[in-house]
């Protein structure tokens, strides 16, 4: 086995340390930070690039910590735990410069200097609303080791809320609990806000039997803060509500943003709004720091009581319903079902009427409102981690001033922001939001415009 010593110039997407060897070999090192001298063993040599492990860290950076988890290095999830938290902002924002900055496109590689420090998470632990834990052969819960399916077991995840940590260890420990995890594929815990208990979903490869909803009533029933169970599974639909607080219960789960926050770092919002979400669809798994995301979106979007805006990929009305607080009309799509169905509750919930939702395949709606000759003051596209492909000469279309592009994925950003660059738009801002603390991952919010 070779050791090898290299300095640590950056990190990049993906969380790797970058070093060269003296070769000029670029290695790609996990659990190391800016700065720091390290020894490596070359491992696994790829065209471009070798993939390495730290044997030894020489010269650290001032943020390095101990890892708080004692999984870190075993479970393939946080990948900056080694730092702290104070210093993990700014390594995010590298991330997100470094790619605009290799960028072949020349306005997107200029965008550079328009990154703003990132926004912080009110807390790097204990923030996940949600959690998707695997099932071992044995019967054991946890998540996937680094590039693995294999299963490495916990007794609890900081990232996670304390309600479901509680939950996670009722499951263990529970007769039924163990019986439910044994047929199941995956376990996922939600926390629903606005009651602070816990939802449990198992996920089964074929429908639950008439003996195994009643271990999930008895578990239910006995496991103080277990709210509602559901079963789901690609050969059913979802089962459920099911347990002693279920009388009258839906599948839906809520959180409640007040206009003014108790925390006065928090930004402001045009209005008070609940939105809601059925079990096992999504909703941004940090709501804390989704209060700032929102903020930050209204604020780009600059919506007046006379605009039109379109919010593509619009999900349950995250961006949607403050948007019509402010806007004159609000007209979201999105392909899936569940999530318009919420969408139009909570604009109703709301007491909104100028807020109207559609659900389409986006890249079929798009077509369809331009060859109707369609056009908004803006418009705004959270799409998944794959980005928006093949949608900029539509988006020009669509768009008659400005566009707020909302990224959970910077290297699907970058190459979509070229695409937009081609077809007139100009970048305006970059403000990157630490929604996910301890990983690399960072959401960025783009605001463009037609030049």
């Amino acid at each position: 086995m070779k050791l090898e010593r290299i300095e640590i110039t950056k990190i990049i997407n993906g969380g790797y340390g970058l070093g060269q060897l003296p070769s000029g070999q670029i290695v790609l090192v996990r659990h190391v930070l800016p700065g720091e001298i390290v020894t490596v063993t070359t491992e696994k040599t790829k065209k471009n690039y070798i993939s390495g492990e730290a044997r030894q860290i020489i010269a650290a950076h001032p943020a390095r910590r101990l890892p708080p988890c004692p999984y870190v290095g075993e479970c393939g999830g946080c990948d900056l735990q080694h730092c702290g938290y104070e210093a993990q902002p700014a390594i995010k924002k590298t991330i997100v410069a470094d790619l605009l900055g290799r960028s072949p496109h020349r306005e997107v590689e200029e965008a550079v200097q328009l990154v703003a420090e990132p926004i912080a998470a009110p807390a790097e632990f204990g923030y996940r609303q949600r959690i998707r834990l695997q099932v071992d052969s044995r019967g054991g819960l946890g998540f996937h080791r680094f590039q693995s399916h294999t299963v490495v077991p916990i007794e609890a995840c900081l990232l996670a809320r304390t309600e479901e940590n509680e939950v996670l260890a009722a499951i263990k420990a529970h007769a039924d609990g163990r019986k439910l995890t044994g047929i199941a594929i995956e376990v996922e815990l939600q926390e629903n806000p606005i009651s602070s208990n816990t939802v449990v979903i198992f996920h089964l490869p074929r429908q639950p039997r008439p003996a195994e909803i009643a271990a999930a009533e008895r578990f239910a029933r006995d496991a103080g803060n277990v709210e509602r169970i559901f079963f789901a599974g690609d050969s059913f639909s979802l089962m459920g509500p099911y347990g002693s607080k279920t009388e009258g219960a839906d599948n839906s789960l809520a959180v409640h943003y007040p206009a003014d926050s108790a925390d006065k770092t928090m930004a402001v919002l045009p209005g008070d709004f609940t939105l809601t979400w059925e079990a096992g669809g999504f909703c941004q798994v940090n709501l804390a720091q989704n209060r700032n995301l929102i903020a930050t979106v209204l604020c780009f979007c600059e919506a007046g009581k006379s605009d039109r805006v379109l919010d593509l990929f619009c999900g349950m009305g995250n961006f949607a319903i403050p948007l019509a607080m402010q806007a004159g009309e609000v007209l979201g799509i999105e392909g899936q079902g569940s999530a318009i169905r919420s969408a139009v509750r909570n604009a109703a919930a709301a007491g909104l009427t100028n807020a109207l939702f559609r659900k389409s395949p986006i890249h079929a709606a798009c077509a369809e409102l331009v060859a109707a000759g369609e056009r908004f003051d803006c418009v705004v596209i959270d799409p998944p981690r794959q980005g928006a492909p093949d949608l900029a000469a539509a988006l020009a279309t669509l768009a008659r001033r400005r566009l707020v592009y909302i990224s959970c994925d910077p290297a699907t950003l970058c190459r979509d922001l070229a695409a937009l660059c081609d077809k007139g738009f100009a970048i305006r801002k970059i403000q990157p939001i630490d929604m996910f603390p301890q990983t690399h991952h960072i959401e960025t919010v783009v605001l463009l415009d037609r030049e």
